[in-house]
């Protein structure tokens, strides 16, 4: 069922005392994210939701990391929180790092205290005692760490079983919002009860419905037991889209699952809102006209459909205005290198620009004479919504999500019709009426959506969520 977020704090009883439900975000996978390099698409989704809440004064609200090798939530540490932060943070929250010395005995510690870790957790506290900086003192704590650890190992096996130490008790994180991280990862205890109460961003249940066009690993091969096992769990859905609700619900009553409680958020104008504050939101000339799809570069996104039709232009002698492919190379695309290698005059009017800056995106929505998104199956189509927060007319394909994400205001044709995706490219190519009716039809209709309301919308379900969570 889908719920309206409410507005009010709900409170929870314990012991007695009333308090707000704790709430924490998980940034599990934008700690793994490379640093300074350009967010996109999910990771732009969930790096809105970790600076909100690092941004929120309500104390009961929190950022956190999955440790896989203690099978739960933990806050981040503070060369995490310096990696992900993209904005104001609660001063309060703030972490310091303590020192090299002070880090080092409180890694050592922990190893005490869980001698059976895995390298990886070895890793993590190595980073903590040099605050995330790798090279030969990264290096040399590492392998200080396992050696102390191998030492805890061998005097555990030897010790008395009194002297065992024990693991330290469970600590209640709260109720957690998983990263999608979580969700595609390996460790099925991410999802299972040891890790508390659990609610869930549902981007889509593409993995699902079209491994077809997904790169598989292992972990997405899981992506729909592991969702219904959340739903399962009671753990409730937010969802960005309409269509993406309709279609988790559907699949669950298909799968024999409970109903799942799902709540909409209005999908946040985030870049609009970074050009918002630079001041650079207003249309610039470009020196020459382009046309712009802003998507990973992979099979599912269609751009061998671009590809055919920019091919067709030349074929034909029309001049289609340069196509402007922007971001980064992904999976499943040999058919697509395939088609320019055997196509070359292609690169004469494509551009396709890797991966870029915030700052470069910004400009190409500001000077694009249009935009295009032929994406055979989406759960948003960010690309297609940031066309109408800057203003730009954009044609997309008929699946639902795109048509919601541009709020039906925009030509919509079938992924996999060529002819009609040439005729209507042409025709906003060379009809600038059409294209300014489109424009106007965007000024008049659209507004972007202030990040301040979608964080309000999710902190608001969780807190639902949580405040009906039964006690333990």
């Amino acid at each position: 069922m889908t719920v309206e977020s409410p507005d009010s704090k709900t409170v929870i009883e314990d012991g007695g005392e009333r308090r707000p439900p704790r709430l924490a975000i998980d940034a599990t996978g934008l700690t793994f994210w490379p640093s300074g390099q350009g967010l996109v698409g999910i990771p732009r989704v969930e790096s809105f939701l970790v600076s909100a809440a690092l941004a929120d004064p309500d104390p009961s609200v929190e950022v956190v990391a999955f440790r896989p090798w203690e099978g739960r939530f933990r806050p981040l540490a503070p060369f995490e929180q310096d990696h992900v932060a993209t904005g104001e943070i609660s001063p309060w929250r703030l972490k310091r790092w303590p020192g090299r010395r002070t880090a080092m005995s409180q890694a050592l510690e922990a190893v005490r205290q869980q001698p059976w870790g895995k390298r990886d957790a070895d890793r993590h506290l190595a980073k903590t005692v040099t605050h995330g900086r790798k090279g030969i003192a990264y290096q040399a704590t590492k392998l200080l760490i396992r050696a102390y650890r191998l030492y805890q190992r061998a005097r555990v096996r030897s010790a008395p079983r009194q002297d065992v130490p024990g693991q330290p008790a469970e600590t209640e994180r709260g109720f957690v919002l998983i990263s999608h991280h979580i969700l595609t990862g390996d460790d099925r205890v991410a999802v299972s009860g040891r890790a508390g109460g659990l609610a869930f961003l549902c981007h889509d249940l593409i993995p699902t419905l079209r491994p077809d066009l997904v790169g598989m690993s292992p972990g997405e091969a899981r992506f729909g037991s592991y969702l219904e096992h959340l739903v399962r769990s009671g753990a409730p859905a937010f969802c960005a889209s309409d269509e993406v609700g309709s279609t988790l619900t559907d699949h669950m009553q298909q799968a024999g699952v409970t109903q799942p409680v799902v709540y909409r958020f209005p999908m946040p104008s985030i870049l609009y809102e970074t050009a918002s504050r630079m001041g650079e939101t207003s249309r610039i000339e470009a020196a020459e006209p382009f046309v712009l799809y802003c998507s990973t570069i992979e099979v599912r996104k269609n751009h061998i459909l671009l590809a055919r039709i920019w091919q067709q232009a030349l074929d034909e002698g029309v001049k289609l205005p340069r196509l402007v492919c922007a971001g980064r190379w992904g999976w499943m695309i040999d058919p697509l290198r395939a088609y320019l290698k055997a196509h070359p005059r292609l690169l004469e009017r494509v551009t396709f620009t890797g991966a870029i800056s915030d700052e470069e995106l910004i400009r190409y929505y500001r000077s694009a004479s249009f935009g295009v998104f032929p994406s055979h199956i989406e759960g948003w189509g960010y690309g297609a919504s940031e066309c109408l927060d800057f203003g730009v007319p954009v044609i997309v394909s008929t699946a639902p999500s795109l048509i919601e994400a541009s709020g039906g205001l925009m030509p919509a044709i079938d992924s996999n019709d060529q002819a009609g995706w040439y005729a209507a490219i042409r025709r906003m190519a060379e009809d600038p009426e059409w294209r300014s009716s489109l424009t106007e039809r965007i000024a008049k209709q659209h507004r972007p959506t202030p990040a301040s309301a979608s964080w309000a919308a999710i902190k608001a379900g969780l807190q639902a969520s949580a405040s009906l969570r039964p006690k333990s």
